[in-house]
């Protein structure tokens, strides 16, 4: 007797990743089952800054003006390493203006419950305040499929289950998708009224600040911001203690909130960063987003990479040849979804950790944000690969190159010194 399948996919999360995957895969006319924990509108911490990157997805998915209506766009930023270094870099526009080119800054507040309405227009059967507490492969006489169990006790059944659970990693771990919990950078954020000195440009400073990280202003409007700050080592004190000194002491921040008021309690939270093309999923299990990984090592960013994935889940999806109706090829989906995460963002990730791990430190990172002062193209690639505008092929033009020798002749001189 063949197993009912209740759906061709059920989604497990809510935010930017699993939103977009519910609305793409639904447009196409699959039968799609979003779940979300929390009952939106809900608060989700985050540095709420969408890349130029993340907003050409969101703009091909039909979302981008409703989210530019909510959002502040900030055309620059601010890069401050100390009084005496500090300097200040916009962001490239594009020819004609085909493409964005600001940061989008919108509380996840809102950004997750306008991504959500979008998706929700396109059909998905949405399943509001249910939290998936087991998902199991299964097999009948002619068709495999998926076992989802909610924490109530109902029963789902779906030829893939797409998993959208960001950092949180208990249920990928209880369906056998990671062996172990998996490393966890951190970071925490406030959010503050009446903040003086405000530009539409973003802020990153990185005096004061644990090292490889940085601290952060970015602008939620003319008056008020969304501030603080990461770090991307372990060992590093707790992000909510260091972001309470940073609104005490740094001076920075002395200045700009001498007359604020702090509208929202501060928050930490865990980042995974620990892409490998493996984490793409197993079986008939798919992860999109953070859920595989994808958080930029170097700026904590996370959107624009849990959006492009959905995108090239749906697209993988497509491709494949299946309709709404016949039984999908869940090697086949799998496999080249994989293989489309490993060429986009595989490189990627390994030149970021090598930028976090020996530019980005302690010893080299104040001398090389004091090195890029003195060199905009190296200002234009920091900014490009800040923000999602930057290609691999810009690290190798010869001026970049150039100034890029010079630093590390700069470094190995100071560190054979010491």
């Amino acid at each position: 007797m063949r197993a009912m399948v209740d759906f061709d996919f059920c989604i497990i999360g809510a935010g930017p990743a699993g939103s977009a995957t519910a609305y793409l895969l639904a447009r196409a006319g699959f039968r799609v089952a979003l779940f979300d924990r929390a009952r939106f509108p809900r608060d989700k911490t985050c540095g709420d800054g969408i890349t130029p990157r993340g907003a050409r997805v969101l703009e091909r998915l039909g979302m981008l003006e409703a989210v530019r209506a909510r959002a502040h766009a900030c055309t620059g930023v601010t890069v401050r390493a100390s009084d005496a270094v500090t300097y200040s870099i916009p962001f490239r526009k594009s020819a004609k203006g085909r493409e964005p080119s600001d940061l989008l800054v919108i509380p996840r507040y809102v950004l997750d419950t306008v991504l959500l309405e979008h998706a929700l227009r396109a059909g998905p059967t949405y399943f509001e305040n249910t939290r998936i507490t087991d998902v199991r492969a299964g097999s009948g006489k002619t068709v495999d499929y998926c076992k989802l169990q909610s924490e109530d006790g109902r029963l789902f059944t779906c030829k893939l289950a797409i998993f959208a659970t960001g950092a949180e990693s208990q249920l990928l771990r209880s369906s056998g998708l990671l062996k172990q919990k998996p490393p966890l950078e951190h970071a925490a954020r406030a959010y503050f009224e009446n903040v003086s000195g405000l530009k539409d440009e973003v802020i990153l400073f990185f005096d004061g600040v644990d090292q490889p990280g940085y601290g952060w202003v970015f602008p939620t409007s003319a008056t008020s911001a969304n501030i603080g700050c990461g770090v991307f080592k372990r060992e590093a004190m707790p992000q909510a203690e260091r972001l309470k000194l940073l609104i005490a002491q740094h001076p920075l921040l002395q200045t700009m909130l001498a007359n604020a008021r702090q509208s929202a309690p501060l928050k930490a939270y865990p980042l995974r960063t620990d892409f490998k093309p493996e984490y793409a999923g197993s079986g008939r299990m798919i992860c999109v987003g953070e859920a595989a990984g994808l958080v930029n090592p170097v700026t904590g960013e996370g959107i624009d990479y849990a959006l492009e994935s959905a995108e090239f889940l749906a697209q993988t999806i497509a491709q494949s040849g299946h309709s709404g109706t016949s039984d999908l090829d869940a090697a086949q989906i799998l496999e080249a979804y994989r293989k489309r995460l490993s060429k986009r963002f595989k490189r990627r990730f390994a030149l970021y950790r090598l930028v976090q791990r020996h530019a980005l430190n302690e010893e080299n990172s104040m001398r090389l944000l004091a090195q890029v002062q003195r060199a905009p193209a190296l200002q234009r690639i920091v900014v490009d690969g800040l923000f999602g505008r930057g290609k691999l092929s810009d690290f190798f033009k010869p001026k970049v190159l150039y100034h890029a020798a010079r630093i590390l002749i700069s470094v190995k001189n100071r560190t054979g010194a010491s």
